[in-house]
């Protein structure tokens, strides 16, 4: 289900970019080893508890968010699984929210969360 609701939000990340006019001075794409920052006032209320989680696990490199995800812990891989489960179809009704429009860094943050969580091995196993 959120391969079907992310693609359309990767097209569009992709053609026309995952940052607002004033978050120009943002670095475009974190690196799997350095945790990037976001506005926690940049993000619903509700989802706010989880900016800490988007910060380590919204890598947008395939790659790098792959490493991220071999390299990561039962434990890491559980509390990024429980976390989010309880809130998925909020995150995915905000992502929604953008449309065909530009998504912020916050956003785009946790969709890249959100396919990480996809990404884990089912039995919580590397």
């Amino acid at each position: 289900m959120i391969r079907i609701l992310a693609l359309p939000v990767l097209i569009a990340c992709a053609s026309l970019g995952c940052t607002t006019e004033d978050k120009g001075d943002r670095p475009a794409a974190p690196s799997a080893t350095t945790a990037q920052r976001l506005n926690p006032e940049e993000v619903p209320a509700n989802l706010r508890h989880l900016v800490p989680l988007a910060e380590r696990w919204g890598i947008g490199d395939d790659g790098e968010r792959n490493a991220k995800v071999e390299s990561s812990t039962p434990a890491e891989r559980e509390e990024l699984r429980t976390a989010i489960t309880a809130v998925h179809s909020s995150i995915t009704a905000w992502l929604d929210s953008f449309g065909q429009g530009a998504m912020t860094n916050e956003a785009a943050a946790f969709m890249y969360m959100q396919l990480a969580l996809e990404e884990l091995p089912a039995d919580g196993s590397r």
